[in-house]
């Protein structure tokens, strides 16, 4: 009897320990099958692509054709070159102003809609920075266009009341102006999703010890959203940094940012390799952008501990 006993123990052992292997087989498998669609959208669309362009850098233009070599000849004239410098230089620059200024706009503007907006009127707000995301940035810098060219809406209204035209197109004022067209409404909303996230309890308690609201904000809420914050810094940074339409409608494209200056290289004889170049240099200040980000939103969460 103690046998039978014995021998049927492992049996009804092994039944649950394989259930449970193909229990852990199929929690693997199935969303390996699920992220396959986008693993496979990657792969095609922007790792290929990418790759592509990797490889495009080391070819030669001959005869205005490109033609599969592998030369360091294009990289030497693009990073050693002057223009390319400058640009680099001046797009950096415009990125980080157009950034800062986004935060500091956005923050307000988002603590109004997050804390003294009624609900419903909450609601209208947050749609109306969500419809311009969806609309035609190209139609938006156009009607900037209307507003700032020198016989605009606003000069038209100056000079009604007796003062100068103002120069307000094709310079930095109207670049900024392009550029937090683009910007501006995605840093707004990722703020005050993240403000409107906050433990009310907190703030209620920060209050009753007698803290006044700049205090408040500076001790509760500013760190409270601080990967919020980095990730508003992070978006608008990329998108200032990769821009063509505000640098070259708003500026006429003067002085070029690396976005029109792999356009013109382009043009200049089909130097596909160079302009290819100046992209790869994009996509590298971009990638150490979005990686320090993510290593300041770690340290602040201590996972990169």
């Amino acid at each position: 009897m103690n046998d039978i006993v014995l021998q049927n123990v492992p049996t009804a052992a092994a039944e649950p320990a394989s259930h449970r292997a193909r229990t852990a087989g199929s929690q693997r498998v199935l969303p390996a099958v699920l992220g396959l669609p986008i693993f496979l959208w990657q792969a095609v669309f922007f790792a290929a692509p990418l790759v592509f362009l990797i490889v495009i850098t080391f070819w030669q233009v001959k005869s205005f054709r490109l033609e599969p070599a592998f030369v360091l000849d294009n990289w030497e004239r693009v990073l050693l070159s002057s223009p390319f410098q400058r640009a680099l230089v001046h797009t950096l620059t415009l990125s980080c102003v157009t950034t800062l200024l986004a935060l500091v706009i956005a923050f307000p503007a988002a603590y109004t809609i997050a804390f003294r907006l009624p609900a419903r009127l909450r609601d209208l707000a947050v749609a109306a920075l969500i419809v311009p995301i969806f609309s035609s940035y190209m139609l938006r810098i156009y009607a900037w266009q209307i507003v700032l060219s020198p016989e605009g809406l606003i000069n038209n209204l100056l000079g009604r009341v007796g003062i100068e035209a103002l120069p307000m197109l094709g310079g930095a004022f109207s670049l900024q102006i392009g550029l937090l067209t683009l910007t501006l409404p995605i840093a707004v909303l990722i703020l005050v999703f993240a403000l409107s996230g906050i433990d009310r309890t907190l703030i209620e308690a920060a209050e009753n010890l007698g803290c006044r609201r700049s205090r408040v904000i500076a001790h509760v809420m500013l760190p409270a959203i601080r990967p919020a914050l980095l990730l508003a810094a992070t978006t608008t940074f990329l998108l200032a940094f990769g821009d063509y339409i505000s640098p070259l409608f708003m500026t006429g494209s003067k002085p070029p940012t690396l976005s029109i200056l792999v356009v013109d290289t382009v043009k200049s004889g089909s130097q596909w390799p160079r302009a290819s170049v100046v992209g790869v240099a994009m996509l590298g200040v971009l990638a150490a952008v979005f990686g320090l980000g993510r290593w300041l939103g770690s340290r602040g969460t201590g996972k990169g501990h």
